[in-house]
């Protein structure tokens, strides 16, 4: 494929790369037992037939080089028997891409695994975060899963690479979103960052630990009508959700002047340019941040009305596209300060106590498939070096369950626990209708 020129997204991520490995992983669990064989053949025919295999970095641009019937640039791990999922999830996220952040060099973006378990198994890749989405992974793992079970339907043509970058996709023009109110906005949150409570920094050691909370059985579905009652989205819900979590439980504590808490949510921008990107390899994420006052914080029905606000003034608004302005930012700030002050740097002016990233899994191919042969799909996201934790809750049919990748020389086992039940107690109260009322009245 051509080379490509990195968006600014991906820059963004290639300098958080080359402080800590910024690695992701999505997972099938599926019933039964593996093939091992027919999942190794699987995944090099599928990376064959997309155009996928190593990448070809030089300077700022890079191109993919399919995989060839000779070598296997991604070979299959198998994990040990006995290995849980969050332990190996775990150390894949602190496992560095080799040759990944240099010059005129070629890596494997992707690690494809197979994990046994109790009369199930799961199937999965890790990849490094810059090369590639949410979305493009959720097609690499359709991909292998129809190479694997259903042949017939498996994409014969490469995947396209995009050539432009967010200006031209997610820009003014395009994104319908006033430059000026853009540049305005990130103005005026660098103000109310000043009012935000902080992280401590502990330099050099990024860390994370990758954990997962199922949801009771049904209850997502029971959150969606509630939802709908509330007149709020289901992601109004698990921000509060977690602003109330990271409240009584966070690593961000309230201290003269900084008595408010921002939360960053991360989303696809792929909607926003219609089909054009339909069929695209690469990143298009954006990020919106939702800053919620004290005295909102200890009072459940008024942070959601905070919380809701918010988000239907950032829709309006465009701010997720808009977020390219803060981004560039940030690029342009790297290149007067070393990568760890760069990074001290970044984190007191984006003083976030925790981060989001919510899929519905009803709406890919995943659920066609579902609740057999694919009994669950697993998302596990990067902190990143400004998050002292990260949510990652996803659906599928009526499972549920969110993981929660936590920076370790912040928050140990039993805070992440502790946070993790304290989101989960919320949103059992909202399922059970134990709110009544409604944000818009």
């Amino acid at each position: 494929m051509e080379a490509a020129g990195f968006n600014v997204f991906q820059r963004i991520m290639r300098l958080w790369d080359g402080v800590h490995p910024y690695n992701a992983a999505q997972v099938l669990h599926i019933e039964g037992s593996p093939d091992i064989g027919a999942l190794s053949a699987a995944w090099s025919r599928m990376m064959s037939a997309l155009g996928l295999g190593e990448v070809q970095v030089s300077g700022n641009r890079y191109r993919h080089e399919p995989s060839s019937g000779h070598s296997n640039p991604n070979p299959l791990q198998i994990v040990p028997r006995g290995v849980s999922i969050d332990s190996h999830i775990s150390q894949e996220m602190n496992r560095p891409f080799e040759a990944g952040g240099s010059a005129d060099s070629a890596f494997c973006p992707f690690r494809p695994f197979v994990l046994h378990g109790d009369g199930s198994y799961y199937v999965g890749v890790v990849y490094h975060h810059w090369v590639a989405d949410s979305f493009s992974i959720r097609i690499v793992l359709r991909e292998w899963f129809y190479h694997a079970f259903e042949d017939a339907r498996a994409r014969s043509e490469p995947l396209k690479i995009a050539r432009a970058g967010y200006w031209h996709y997610f820009g003014p023009n395009r994104g319908k979103w006033n430059l000026v109110d853009g540049v305005a906005s990130a103005l005026r949150l660098i103000t109310r960052f000043g009012n935000a409570r902080r992280v401590e920094h502990v330099a050099g050691d990024y860390s994370v630990r990758c954990s997962v909370y199922r949801f009771p059985d049904g209850m997502i579905d029971d959150l969606r009508q509630s939802a709908r009652r509330l007149e709020v989205t289901l992601n109004d819900l698990f921000l509060a959700a977690m602003a109330e979590a990271c409240h009584l439980h966070g690593v961000t504590p309230a201290a003269p002047g900084r008595q408010e808490l921002a939360l960053g949510t991360v989303v696809d921008l792929r909607a926003s340019a219609g089909d054009e990107l339909a069929d695209v390899f690469g990143l298009f994420l954006g990020f919106t941040t939702t800053i919620v006052r004290p005295n909102a914080l200890r009072d459940f029905p008024r942070l959601l009305r905070a919380i809701a606000g918010q988000s239907a003034w950032q829709k309006r608004t465009m701010a997720a596209q808009a977020s390219q302005i803060r981004m560039s930012a940030a690029i342009a700030e790297s290149m007067f300060l070393s990568r760890e002050r760069w990074v001290r740097f970044y984190q007191g002016h984006l003083p976030l106590a925790a981060g989001i990233s919510n899929v519905n899994m009803n709406r890919t191919w995943a659920a066609e498939h579902h609740p057999a042969p694919i009994l669950d799909y697993l998302r596990f996201s990067p902190t990143g070096p400004a998050l002292p934790v990260l949510f990652t809750p996803s659906s599928l049919g009526r499972t549920s369950h969110v993981a929660l990748t936590c920076r370790t020389a912040l928050v140990d086992e039993a805070r992440a626990a502790r946070l993790a039940g304290s989101f989960l107690s919320r949103l059992r109260s909202v399922a059970n209708s134990a709110i009544e009322y409604a944000p818009g009245s």
